[in-house]
Order: C-alpha cells, then sequence, then structure tokens
C-alpha cells in the first residue's frame, strides 16, 4: 500500500452529492479511453484504491487527488465546477421575492443554471404583480397554471389562462397579471429565458 493510500484507507468520502469527485474522475478516465490499473499505475496506489475513490468511498489526499487529476487529463478547477444538474425535491425551492402582492414565489431551477430561470408561484385570491404593468431584460417568459386562473395583460391584450393553459411572451414587453379568483389560490410554473438581468 502506498504512502499516499494508507494516509486515505478507511476515509469516509464527504460531500459527495455536493461534488461526486469520484463520478467526476470514472467519466473523464472511461472517456479517454484509460483502465482503472493504468491510472492507477501512474499515480503509484493500487487498482483497488481507484476503484474506491471513483465510487467515493474513499478520499484522496490532495497531493493523490492531483496525480489522478494530471494521469487522466482534467484540471482540479473543472473537477469542482458546480454540477450541470440540479434536483429540487418537492416543496424544497428556494423561497425567493420578486415583488408583487399577496404571493410567494419559489426558485426551483436551483442555483446551477445560467440559461433559464424556473419559479413556482402562490398565488392568493387577487393577488398578482400590482397594477402597474413592469417588463424584464429576458428574451422569452413562459408561464404554465397548475391550478386555479390568472390573467395576464400583455401590451393590453388579455390572456384569461386555466389550469393546464401555458403563454409564451416576450417580458420586455409592459404587463400584468391576477389572480382574479375571489376564493380560490392559483399556482403557476413561469420559466425566463436567459434569467432576467438590470434594464
Amino acid at each position: 500500500m502506498s504512502h499516499d493510500e494508507a494516509d486515505n484507507h478507511g476515509q469516509e468520502a464527504n460531500n459527495s452529492a455536493d461534488f461526486n469527485v469520484g463520478i467526476r474522475l470514472r467519466a473523464v478516465r472511461k472517456a479517454r479511453g484509460m483502465r482503472i490499473e493504468e491510472v492507477a499505475e501512474k499515480v503509484g496506489v493500487s487498482k483497488s484504491f481507484i476503484s474506491r475513490l471513483e465510487r467515493n468511498v474513499t478520499q484522496a489526499s490532495i497531493a493523490t487527488l492531483l496525480k489522478v487529476c494530471e494521469v487522466v487529463g482534467i484540471t482540479p478547477a473543472k473537477l469542482f465546477d458546480p454540477p450541470a444538474t440540479s434536483f429540487v425535491p418537492a416543496g424544497k425551492g428556494t423561497p425567493i421575492s420578486l415583488g408583487g402582492e399577496k404571493m410567494r414565489e419559489y426558485l426551483i431551477s436551483g442555483g446551477v443554471n445560467d440559461d433559464m430561470m424556473v419559479l413556482y408561484s402562490e398565488i392568493d385570491p387577487q393577488g398578482g404583480s400590482g397594477e402597474e404593468p413592469y417588463t424584464l431584460n429576458a428574451a422569452a417568459d413562459m408561464v404554465h397554471v397548475l391550478s386555479g386562473e390568472l390573467e395576464i395583460v400583455v401590451e393590453e391584450q388579455r390572456y384569461l389562462l386555466a389550469k393546464g393553459d401555458t403563454l409564451t411572451f416576450k417580458p420586455s414587453l409592459p404587463h400584468t397579471w391576477h389572480n382574479i379568483s375571489p376564493d380560490q389560490m392559483c399556482t403557476a410554473i413561469w420559466v425566463i429565458v436567459p434569467p432576467p438581468s438590470g434594464n
């Protein structure tokens, strides 16, 4: 057993859900067409150590991890890039306030997506964006009503959406939206592409 391997024997991998270091290393190794034995030999550790590292069962020392990265051809910075996927369990969206009245909004696209913003809205009866039309610096906005009804006015064009209805429009146009029901909540999914920036 090598010195690096001995230092890490029996250590449980931490934060594997956050970074999945082993999974990334295995994906890169396979993409390069390299065998575990080949990587282990070049790094100076055993085949079983590399296998455990790729399964996030054990951790490598910084020095060993740098050697593994060098051998498989990936920079350490890339190894710790945020994941390309984001799983948000039901009811676990991040509360976010973009204004509005009698409503609650939750970010459900996670914090890793620079291409779009996805929001889940709970709009109480008579709640909505407010009386004053507003614009967003984004290319497209899509809203899909999950329950209740939602009135959306885009440049004085009125749309009444019911459960299952979807509307796509340019958010750079002045618009407002309201739950016009006197007693029923409206829930909706909004997809804004790209995430709005300052005007």
